[in-house]
């Protein structure tokens, strides 16, 4: 998120680092997994907390939480792109972007943060199965700026860690 008093080209890097987080999440919808491992470093890595739904277990039990951790290249190999349901992760608005989120996101806006070749993007998220809502939550999104070879300069996905809960579930 940019303050009134950030540079220019901060900005525009912070935008640049939510445009990679962006094509990283189309290619869910798209049934693309070519374009999302182009997003990605090769050695990234992803950790998820699931929380049980209450049909599952208590919310106040932690016994029911899950962490899984992944490689970012395990991540986008296990969608399940062959599926016959439609998927789509939508994220909340940054704060300069044009739209409205209205009620979905209760607020809460994307933010990135950038110093040099390391950036932070911050997403509330929802998640859906055949246009149903099926979890929501929020992403943080690690980002390194290529050094060498044909890419150089551009943004990868370095690491993600993200929530996972049933809609309407508490947040603690």
């Amino acid at each position: 998120m940019s303050s009134p008093t950030s540079s220019s080209s901060t900005h525009k890097e912070e935008i640049a680092a939510l445009t990679t987080v962006k094509k990283f999440l189309s290619g869910i919808k798209a049934r693309n997994p070519a374009q999302m491992h182009a997003c990605i470093h090769p050695s990234g890595g992803h950790a998820l907390l699931i929380r049980p739904s209450p049909s599952r277990s208590s919310r106040s039990s932690p016994v029911g939480k899950q962490h899984l951790s992944l490689t970012l290249a395990e991540v986008v190999n296990r969608i399940p792109f062959d599926s016959a349901a439609s998927l789509e992760e939508n994220i909340a608005l940054a704060e300069w972007e044009e739209g409205e989120d209205g009620e979905r996101f209760e607020g809460r806006k994307s933010e990135a943060r950038v110093d040099g070749d390391l950036a932070a993007v911050w997403t509330p998220y929802e998640f859906l199965r055949d246009g149903v809502l099926s979890h929501v939550g929020t992403n943080v999104f690690s980002l390194v700026k290529l050094c060498g070879g044909k890419r150089k300069g551009e943004w990868v996905i370095g690491w993600i860690s993200d929530t996972w809960r049933v809609p309407d579930e508490e947040v603690v």
